[in-house]
């Protein structure tokens, strides 16, 4: 018995080891689980939270879907790598810093909310003007943010992806952003409390993050562009640029340089004269111009077929029955840029800088009227003077005098309709009467410039319906602007200053409501944005029946000086007098943002350049007015005209090189 007790118990006393060992084994088991359980959720909570950074890019490619861009999976796949480079570096920064400072996970948290807001900033922005955000359209935005206000409704409240508004958009994806990272935060609270447990294969995790990054950024660099940028992500794309330009491994289009000289230079006024008039008695004698800048006031709008123009705008349509009508082309859809192709005869600078706007003196049709006319020029405005340097800009082409609606009226008499962009025309053309008749008593011809706000954005000129569609609120306005000039004819009839006057209405631009995507202006070369009303008129003086009813901004500088018998100057133009005959003309235009696109039009053919996909879209306007049916070009053709184009480019480029002071 007790030998079989002891036998017993020793039996027991050599069992108790292995037991105790199984114990530890089963508690290490158990001790790894619960590690590799915290570190899974760690890591997939901030994958979640960096996954969060495509929502911009996602919704980004379901806006362009329905208008420019294929959506194959490859397509897709392009678009997509530089933003999941992105994602896979801040999940790597992410997992191997935030458990070796709990602070880390606030900074992190905080960097990963500011960049996600860049992102939708730069998605918005995209979604409008077709480009990504950049440093020229920040310093443009800062430099012009009080007279830009007006038009935050439409950066917040347009539709910017799946139906819904960018402020919607922003508003669930602060959701989104609180509840990942609040999730990642419980995380790596867990995570930190066992602060010195280590998954046991962390090294081979973080080679495995490197080797995809490196896998990502190979892709990025020798992948092709996509049409509009869409495949870069602003954070990353510098740095895909410059290895790329760094290995020479660029895939991308050739590079944009002209190969041919551009075919429109700036030539001398004078040589306007070799060309044959298209009557042979005398123009009209004039004393006095009035020049009416017609804002976003687009040809489709007023004189496109569909429009009863006599019914809608009586004033517009005895001003062209009487005079000379044209449907005129831009030089860049942007209202400075058509200031200046107006006022100077020449081709605006194709880009968002304003270097019209920085020259203390350069030559127009105006400084050669008051030299030699003896004409005085006055400007008056409903818009702001002070936005992109106005008022530089006209006292740098001869309006010494330049009054807004503040100089003009009382605060207390002035019209409560106003905006970030300007103020009522309502007293615009009335209250300038007294201006031109003190002119006239000093023996004088006026030039009197107008710059009524019309009907620019945002639209707000009647009480109509409060379901009216924003295209319905802009004809409105076009509607206001027309009764607005026909009280300004008959106020100029009563006061004497009718007679012996000639008047010019031109837009400065059109206006686009979605036809083809876009909306507003800056952006597009289709004919709502890029085509505009040119009238020249004169109160019981017949003028010459026009040779061709299509016209561009820069004719109308030179047939003024035609009009007024001033062509003998040393003055250079890029137009032509729209009162001597017309060859076969080529009309170029640009985009206000630099190299997003560019265009001709030679009838019946527009052709339209997009310089990221590096593609040439041409259309029959006379077939296709409304240009639905775009034909890729290719080949010879495809060579030709991309080389007319970027000539064009490159010559504006170097026309506006010389420093302001030169």
């Amino acid at each position: 018995m007790g030998c079989l007790s002891l036998k017993t118990g020793c039996a027991g006393a050599g069992l108790l080891p292995a037991y105790r060992f199984r114990q530890d084994a089963g508690s290490v088991n158990a001790k790894v689980d619960t590690m590799w359980l915290r570190n899974s959720l760690l890591h997939i909570s901030l994958l979640l939270a960096a996954g969060l950074l495509l929502a911009p890019k996602i919704i980004l490619i379901e806006f362009f879907s329905y208008r420019w861009v294929e959506t194959g999976v490859f397509d897709i796949a392009l678009y997509l790598l530089q933003d999941v480079l992105l994602v896979v570096a801040l999940y790597v920064i992410a997992a191997n810093t935030i458990t070796r400072n709990k602070f880390n996970f606030y900074l992190l948290s905080i960097a990963s909310g500011a960049l996600l807001l860049f992102l939708l900033v730069d998605m918005r922005v995209r979604e409008l003007w077709l480009k990504p955000l950049d440093w020229q359209l920040i310093s443009y935005s800062l430099q012009n943010a009080s007279n830009l206000t007006s038009g935050a409704e439409v950066f917040l409240t347009q539709a910017a992806g799946f139906g819904h508004t960018f402020r919607f958009i922003v508003f669930v994806l602060f959701l989104a952003y609180l509840a990942t990272w609040s999730f990642a935060g419980l995380a790596t609270y867990i995570a930190y409390k066992e602060q010195r447990t280590r998954t046991v294969k962390k090294r081979q995790h973080l080679w495995a993050s490197l080797l995809v990054i490196g896998a990502l950024l190979f892709g990025s660099i020798h992948a092709k562009s996509a049409r509009y940028h869409l495949n870069e992500n602003i954070v990353i794309s510098p740095l895909v640029t410059t290895l790329r330009n760094t290995t020479s491994l660029t895939l991308t289009a050739a590079p944009h340089r002209p190969s041919l000289p551009f075919e429109q230079p700036a030539y001398p006024l004078t040589s306007v004269n070799e060309i044959q008039k298209l009557q042979s008695h005398p123009t009209p004698d004039f004393k006095n111009l009035v020049f009416i800048v017609l804002e976003s006031v687009r040809w489709n709008s007023v004189f496109a077929p569909d429009i009863k123009t006599a019914e809608r705008y009586p004033t517009f349509d005895k001003l062209a029955r009487e005079g000379m009508l044209f449907k005129s082309y831009v030089s860049v859809p942007h209202s400075s840029k058509g200031y200046h192709a107006i006022l100077t005869g020449l081709h605006a600078y194709p880009d968002i800088e304003i270097k019209e706007a920085m020259y203390l003196l350069q030559p127009s049709v105006i400084h050669e009227l008051k030299n030699r006319k003896n004409m005085e020029a006055v400007a008056f405005s409903s818009l702001y003077l002070q936005f992109e340097n106005m008022e530089g800009f006209l006292k740098s082409i001869g309006v010494s005098n330049a009054y807004g609606i503040s100089e003009l009226i009382p605060a207390e008499n002035r019209s409560q309709n106003a905006s970030s962009f300007g103020e009522s025309d309502e007293q615009l053309f009335s209250s300038s009467i007294a201006y031109l008749e003190n002119i006239k008593k000093n023996g004088k011809g006026f030039i009197a410039l107008y710059f009524p706000s019309a009907a620019h954005y945002p639209y707000q000129c009647s009480q109509g319906p409060p379901l009216q569609s924003e295209l319905e609120k802009y004809e409105d306005c076009i509607a206001k602007t027309d009764s607005v000039l026909g009280e300004m004819l008959t106020s100029f009839d009563k006061q004497g200053l009718l007679d012996s006057t000639l008047f010019v209405l031109v837009g400065d631009h059109g206006e686009s409501f979605g036809e083809h995507g876009l909306f507003i202006h800056n952006a597009s070369m289709h004919e709502e944005e890029v085509s505009v009303p040119l009238i020249f008129w004169s109160n019981g003086k017949s003028l010459p029946k026009p040779a061709s009813t299509t016209s561009h901004q820069i004719d109308v500088a030179p047939t003024v000086a035609d009009f007024f018998d001033v062509t003998e100057s040393s003055l250079s133009v890029q137009g032509i007098s729209l009162l001597r005959e017309q060859g076969k003309r080529t009309f170029f235009m640009s985009t206000f943002f630099d190299q997003l696109a560019s265009a001709l039009v030679e009838h019946p053919y527009k052709y339209i350049y997009e310089f990221s996909s590096d593609t040439l879209t041409k259309y029959n306007l006379e077939d296709d007015p409304q240009e639905k049916h775009p034909q890729r070009v290719e080949g010879d053709e495809f060579i030709a005209v991309r080389s007319r184009l970027l000539s064009y480019n490159a010559y504006q480029k170097a026309l506006f090189a010389r420093k302001p002071e030169e």
